[in-house]
Order: C-alpha cells, then structure tokens, then sequence
C-alpha cells in the first residue's frame, strides 16, 4: 500500500518546495511514496526524491495526498480515499471551493485561521492543522557584519502584473511596504531596499536608485543569501501561512509582519520575537482580481515606518531579537517534523490498515520446555 502524492515540485516556489520536504518526511517515517507530479523542476531537486519517482508506478493503491491550489483535475481523485493539503488568504473561499474540499476524507491546512475560513465558507470534512516549516541547513542563523546603513529585505510576489489588473489591490502589500520603507528612511542615501520579487518588472516599483530589483527564480535550496544581506525584514501580506516570515526569522533577522490572516499565529507565538503590526483596517479581497471573497487585513503605513525607524536606532536589540527568533523557528517550526506530522493525521482518518512499514518482529526462541515430573526426558521411542 503506497500513499499517491499530487502537486508540483521545485525549490524556489511555497508549495512546491513544501511538497519535496513532505514527501521526503513521510517517506523516512516509513510510507511508501507514489509521485504524480503536476510538475517537476529536476534542477535543484534532491537524489532522494528523484529515487522515489523513479519507482513511483502510475496507479492508486491507497490514500492520495493532493497539496496544492484548487486545480481542474481534482476531480480526478474522487473516487479515492483523498486527503487535500491546502490554504488561502481571505476570510472566505470562492464560490465552488467548498464544495470541492468536500470531496476529501480530511483537509490539512497550514494555521487556525486558515481551518477557520474553511469552516466558515461550508467545509464540513474534518480539518487538521499541521503548520509548515524550514529546513535548518538551509535556513541556518546567519552572522551579518555591522554596516552603515539599514538593508531591508521584501521576498513577494506582485500579483497585479500576474492578473493584469491594476488598481484591484495587492494582497502583498508591496506598495504599502515600499511606501512605509521610503517615508522611514526619507533622505537616508545609506538605506537600501532588496526587492526579491516574482513576476515583476522594474517598472513596477518605484524609480529610487536605493531600491535593488531581484526578478530571478533561483533553483537553489532557499535564498538564505539573500536574507544575509539585510537587516531587516518586511512581512506585510495575507498570506495562508507565509513563508518568508519564518525564513527570515531563521536566519537571524528581526522581522516587521502582518498579525492578520496565517501570520497572526507566528506572531501570537512568537510573542516579543517578531516586530508585529496589526492590522489598521480590512479591504475586500478579490479572488484572481475578480471575485470578491470575505476580507483581508492592511497594514498602516506609519505603524511599518515606525517599526523601521526602531531597528535602525536599535540595531543591538534587533539583532537579539532576531537570534532568538532563529532559535524560535528552529524549534517549532522544523520542517523535519512536517511530514511525520501529515502521516500521523493520515493514520487517524484511513481506513487502510498499514500505512507506515514496519521492521519485521525479532526472532524470538522458543523458550526451553522443562520436562514435566515422571514424564520422559528424552525422545519418544518408536
């Protein structure tokens, strides 16, 4: 009996870089692992899973775990004893969601908001919460020399050029983030702002020669180097878990984050590790750019300018914060522990008998029989 994993796979993207992670954990807890990838960047992949796919056959012979977005061939797993691994960022689901969570013999999700929108929007299956996490050797806590001015970092993606649709809203918050840098460090030639930024263009930004523009998806274990080169990093979006708060808080950084939607709980956790900001308001958030779905948190300007003004006068203090932020994550949020966590889940919910593979029994010998009194000690005669 093998256990069917579904999604994408490559080290640069949330989902599909969690996925490896998953897929490696159950399988050294002792599943058998069958790959159906939706895609498979080989690049940067590690020698352990691409053994496994490689033995991976192509039919269902138990549970499939599918961790991904909602995409058309769901449906396809139906008939199956279905697990979906998911999120989203909004206090609802688009129409439709519901009804094919639903399909699943439980749901795993990344944070209690997450399984709390689920809930609110007609799922009705069981949901668990099994947080993600980072890998240690690849988000270790990492020393930064002193340097004259404030380096801060954004890791994001800028969804209005994914959708075309400008002036529907961010869910990042980029421009709220890049407008709260600029005011905190108005006339500062020292400060630099990092733009690790996904589907963008440079002239979406902009036009201050201290912002550095970073487009490239980099097929390596994590982008720790980049994080190394800041001082300070900003996690501003709704977001169902995200990602790059944890990453960053990892290797040292202190972090100023959104406390709403996945966030609010590293931040309620992690309390005095992580320079919080609740959110000022709540705007509509619209699904693809166009369907309205429940609401989503904004951060206020002044209240992220302000944060950042405390790191640039307090950089000892940050810099402890940040070091015991990293020992934070590696404690509670080690991805090692992910995968055994999603079979564990998995075997309180199948109705399959073995999902792990057990170490066969010891030989035990059969113990020495003591001869009864008056009855022969030796072999029966013929």
């Amino acid at each position: 009996m093998s256990i069917t994993v579904v999604g994408e796979f490559a080290v640069y993207a949330g989902y599909a870089s969690m996925n490896e992670y998953l897929v490696l954990g159950m399988h050294r807890a002792g599943a058998r692992i069958n790959l159906q990838p939706h895609f498979l960047e080989t690049v940067g992949c590690s020698d352990e899973l691409l053994r496994i796919w490689a033995r991976s056959r192509p039919h269902v012979d138990g549970p499939v775990l599918y961790s991904s977005w909602m995409r058309p061939d769901l449906e396809c797993f139906a008939g199956t004893e279905l697990y979906l691994r998911s999120m989203y960022e909004a206090s609802r689901l688009p129409a439709g969601w519901a009804e094919r969570l639903n399909l699943a013999h439980a749901l795993i999700v990344p944070t209690p908001f997450v399984a709390d929108a689920f809930r609110a929007s007609g799922v009705t299956v069981p949901v668990e919460v099994v947080p993600d996490g980072i890998d240690p050797a690849a988000y270790p806590y990492l020393e930064r020399p002193a340097s004259e001015g404030v380096t801060t970092l954004i890791v994001s993606a800028v969804y209005n050029r994914l959708y075309g649709l400008p002036g529907t809203g961010d869910r990042k918050h980029l421009p709220e983030a890049i407008a709260a840098w600029q005011q905190a460090f108005a006339g500062d030639a020292s400060a630099r702002l990092i733009l690790k930024c996904r589907f963008g263009q440079r002239s979406d930004f902009p036009a201050d020669p201290r912002i550095i523009f970073v487009p490239e998806e980099e097929s390596t274990r994590g982008i720790a180097h980049w994080y190394q080169q800041a001082d300070v990093l900003l996690a501003l979006g709704s977001e169902g878990f995200g990602l790059p708060l944890i990453e960053g808080m990892a290797t040292g950084l202190p972090v100023i984050a959104l406390a709403s939607e996945g966030q609010a709980e590293v931040c309620r956790q992690a309390d005095g590790l992580v320079l919080a900001v609740p959110p000022a308001g709540f705007e509509t958030h619209l699904h693809e750019g166009r369907e309205p779905c429940g609401v989503r948190g904004v951060p206020a300007i002044a209240d992220v300018a302000e944060r950042l003004r405390w790191v640039a006068g307090h950089r000892d203090e940050a810099a402890e914060m940040g070091r015991a932020a990293s020992a934070w994550v590696h404690r509670h949020r080690n991805v090692w522990s992910y995968g055994p966590a999603v079979l564990d889940v998995i075997e309180a919910h199948t109705r399959f008998r073995r999902i792990r593979r057990r170490p066969p029994a010891p030989v035990v010998p059969a113990p020495r029989q003591v001869p009864r009194a008056g009855a022969p000690s030796g072999p029966r005669p013929g």
